[in-house]
């Protein structure tokens, strides 16, 4: 079929409506419009939006050398042109495959100890009593990962500065930057003010620390384990070491897209938990079961604990869904679309998909330990050759995270009303929380 079918037509619209409710706007297209929709045309180009099986299949069985970012020129913006975001073709395939080591297999597993004990020390002082704001904790925690396994610093004063410069580049992030990256012209930085300009100086600073603490070891070599040495040391295809501006830009799509992301999705299981307290009971259960001191691999092998993850990545994923820009003509959900065109898979549609996920809003882990999931019904991450190159270690670490603190304490919510959905799918209000 050449005639796409109908969907919404204001581009702007589409954006800042999809940015403030992401699933339940996303949800209602599908209601309004049906499964494929065509979405604002890009670049004068259609673009095609499915979330079904079939759909999907089509979507991620497209040759990778005929698929680009939808929106690759916001990524750039965003972390910089040699980033893993930025990259098609066979530039991304040789950058994925030298940064692959750290979040896969035996490596990703020698971080487990580290995840375990940055967790204890982060919660050692909680008392019985203690409010809390869910996200504050998460991010506390995630951002030590980051500062002793990503960047591999373990001076007091070092760490506290590069902490300060972390949480200010997080803190940039906001609804206004979301807006400029998608404006090219509003990337300005009006002497110092705005969304663009706080970025920007964040960017800076975080680059400034970077450049002096590789300068470091690169006079000071030594054999390491954090992920900013293992890039010191890796080498491209013909043999060359990634230069300065390669190795920040890495790191940069690191803290750009699993730092608040892992975090978020965390305080989003309290968030269930909370509400679902024969869930919470079942769980406590299991890791109980695993004895005193389990190692991190029992924590990372527990069954239901996994079920719950996957079951919150099911109802709130990092990000409702992810676009192709298509390098060659492709039929995609039966549609021909020409060279040039979008594709947008909604990981939205796939979760629930009442077909798939029976009563699809319900928080129900179990559904997880009854069936196995097809990668185009279940992808949380994204799929295909574009897949999120640290699946594997975010799931690891949130499994060894709440494992450590639910073995150690219940988390009760303050209030039983319910959170709104915020940008990238996190939180939009804080998650109040009792320590028990």
């Amino acid at each position: 079929m050449t005639t796409l079918p109908k969907g919404p037509s204001n581009n702007i619209l589409v954006n800042i409506q999809g940015m403030l409710d992401p699933i339940g706007y996303t949800l209602r297209m599908r209601e309004r419009y049906g499964d494929p929709m065509s979405c604002p045309k890009m670049n004068g180009k259609p673009v095609l939006a499915t979330g079904s099986v079939e759909g999907l299949r089509s979507v991620f069985a497209v040759p990778p050398e005929n698929l680009d970012q939808m929106l690759g020129e916001s990524f750039t913006a965003a972390v910089g042109e040699s980033s893993l975001f930025s990259l098609s073709g066979a530039r991304h395939a040789a950058m994925r495959k030298l940064l692959m080591p750290p979040f896969h297999g035996q490596r990703m597993r020698l971080y487990g100890k580290q995840i375990c004990d940055l967790t204890l020390q982060c919660s050692q002082d909680f008392k019985p009593g203690l409010q809390l704001v869910a996200q504050d904790l998460m991010h506390k925690i995630s951002l030590q990962t980051i500062i002793h396994l990503v960047f591999g610093v373990t001076t007091p004063a070092e760490a506290a500065r590069l902490e300060e410069l972390l949480e200010e580049l997080r803190k940039s992030f906001s609804f206004g930057l979301t807006i400029t990256l998608i404006i090219p012209w509003l990337r300005r930085e009006f002497r110092g003010f705005g969304p663009w300009a706080r970025r920007q100086r964040a960017t800076r600073d975080l680059r400034s620390f970077l450049d002096r603490e590789v300068a470091r070891r690169r006079a000071e070599p030594a054999e390491r384990t954090d992920i900013l040495s293992l890039l010191l040391e890796a080498r491209q295809e013909d043999g060359t070491a990634l230069d300065d501006q390669q190795i920040f830009e890495q790191l940069h799509t690191l803290l750009f897209a699993g730092h608040s992301t892992t975090a978020g999705a965390l305080s989003w299981v309290l968030y269930f938990l909370g509400h679902a307290p024969a869930a919470l009971r079942r769980l406590q259960d299991e890791l109980t079961a695993l004895g005193a001191d389990p190692e991190p691999e029992a924590l990372a092998k527990a069954p239901y604990l996994e079920a719950v993850c996957n079951e919150t990545l099911r109802l709130r994923p990092p990000s409702p869904g992810v676009g192709r820009k298509l390098n060659a003509p492709m039929q995609i959900a039966g549609y021909e679309l020409p060279a040039g065109a979008g594709v947008f898979a909604q990981i939205i549609w796939a979760h629930h998909n009442p077909a798939v996920f029976p009563e699809p809003a319900v928080f129900r882990p179990e559904r997880f330990l009854e069936r196995t999931y097809s990668p185009f019904e279940f992808l949380p991450f994204g799929g295909g050759n574009r897949r999120c190159i640290g699946a594997a270690f975010a799931l690891y670490e949130m499994k060894l995270i709440l494992g450590t603190l639910l073995r150690r304490y219940s988390f009760e919510l303050v209030s039983k009303k319910p959170v709104r959905v915020g940008l990238q799918g996190l939180p939009g209000s804080p998650v109040r929380v009792i320590v028990r």
